[in-house]
């Protein structure tokens, strides 16, 4: 690969469940010149043995990566780093959306499997989604939903498993 090409890229950062910690994982970013996609974090994890993490995606080159990688490992506050190139088919997606007619589920089929789709609300807005899947999976639907003007309103997060 050529380290001049950019790729997106997942780090799931567990951290101590302390103010600033989010504050230092977005200033190691920001020092560098990275800039960060989607940000999704949550406190104890009980079951993981850690006291919170921190989920987030961002496009650069693998030697900017594997700088970041080093920074964020180095962070007080970070007591462990996982890092995820953003096709991995360990990684899912969630896409809250609002649509402006009902989704069928011919609209909801990725290119190898089919996503998950759970109507949240219907109302005089419109229709309210949730949507799951691999990201190769749901982008190009959300793509193909959005050209086709069925979108109206979109909420996402990447999520590691």
């Amino acid at each position: 690969m050529n380290d001049t090409e950019r790729n997106h890229w997942v780090f799931r950062a567990h951290v101590l469940d302390r103010a600033g910690a989010l504050t230092s994982i977005a200033s190691a970013f920001s020092n560098e010149g990275v800039s960060i996609d989607t940000v999704v974090g949550h406190g104890s994890e009980v079951l993981a043995g850690t006291d919170g993490s921190v989920v987030l995606t961002f496009c650069c080159s693998e030697e900017e990566k594997d700088k970041m990688v080093r920074k964020v490992r180095r962070l007080s506050k970070v007591t462990r780093l996982e890092e995820h190139p953003y096709e991995s088919q360990s990684l899912r997606k969630s896409a809250k959306i609002l649509t402006t007619r009902e989704l069928k589920p011919i609209d909801v089929v990725g290119e190898t499997t089919f996503l998950t789709s759970e109507l949240i609300k219907a109302d005089a807005n419109g229709w309210r989604y949730l949507l799951a899947g691999s990201p190769s999976d749901l982008d190009p639907v959300l793509a193909r939903l959005e050209t086709a003007g069925v979108i109206k309103d979109i909420i996402y997060s990447v999520l590691s498993l």
